[in-house]
């Protein structure tokens, strides 16, 4: 499935509009898509958060398809770390 992303971000007092089209697997979108698409912006934002040097961001707003509105969805996002460790 292809969706359309936008996210207006504030990066230490500067807001921003970003825009991207990304797929998001058919299966994972036909179960709960609003998640589907949250994880996908996620990582995209995290992306574009490294790229501006790792500095103070502010995720106001994330839409797909123009009326989805997925902000809340995308900050309960979180990375899952795997914990391999012996103790």
């Amino acid at each position: 499935m292809r969706v359309v992303i936008q996210a207006i971000l504030n990066t230490e007092g500067i807001r921003g509009l970003r825009t991207g089209e990304f797929n998001v697997r058919d299966s994972e979108f036909k179960r709960n898509p609003d998640f589907s698409v949250a994880v996908v912006a996620y990582k995209w934002i995290q992306q574009h958060w490294k790229e501006t040097g790792c500095r103070d961001m502010i995720i106001e707003k994330v839409t797909w398809n123009d009326e989805n509105d997925i902000t809340e969805d995308v900050k309960k996002v979180e990375p899952v770390v795997k914990d391999d460790l012996p103790f």
